[in-house]
């Protein structure tokens, strides 16, 4: 004797066994009364079994969720620097296209108190000169290849040495 099932709980694969073995004979005795001969009504019954046996596997009952829903993340905590450093260089040794999203998201706040504008046609030359050639390439850079870890780190050292105070720009006066 079997203690009774809970609610709610799958039945055993032992209590379970009889369903494909009526489904089979069912399904074979039915189809060989139906006019199939040979080997057919043993396809037809095996086929029927195969369903229902998938039928019992399957869980009716959805994934369990998750006890709480998870936290936004906040801007700059650590998840950003371990996405930071996970896409600082890829395979072939070159930067991510997230990193360099990042740096010039921080070159135009930079060049912005300058009052320079990043990927303005009238400006570039003016940005070029204020940070270099090197630098420069580097944030101008859309297209494959991408430039590598000592070019961004070269380019954040230009960003960090220009500060945060307005300097003379080209045009202005001192």
């Amino acid at each position: 004797m079997t203690p009774p099932a809970r609610a709610g709980a799958p039945m055993p694969w032992w209590e379970r066994r009889w369903q494909p073995v009526a489904a089979f004979a069912l399904l074979a005795g039915g189809s060989w009364f139906g006019g199939l001969r040979s080997w057919s009504p043993v396809l037809v019954g095996l086929a029927g079994a195969a369903l229902v046996v998938v039928l019992l596997r399957i869980d009716a009952e959805p994934e369990p969720r998750w006890a709480r829903p998870p936290q936004p993340r906040l801007h700059g905590v650590r998840g950003d620097v371990q996405d930071l450093a996970w896409t600082m260089v890829g395979r072939d040794k070159r930067v991510g296209e997230w990193v360099l999203r990042r740096l010039r998201v921080v070159a135009t706040a930079r060049l912005a108190r300058h009052g320079l504008r990043l990927g303005a046609a009238q400006d570039d030359e003016a940005v070029r000169e204020l940070v270099g050639p090197r630098a420069f390439a580097t944030l101008t850079r859309y297209s494959s290849p991408l430039p590598t870890l000592p070019d961004v780190r070269h380019t954040l050292d230009v960003l960090e040495a220009l500060g945060t105070r307005r300097t003379t720009t080209p045009g202005s006066t001192p």
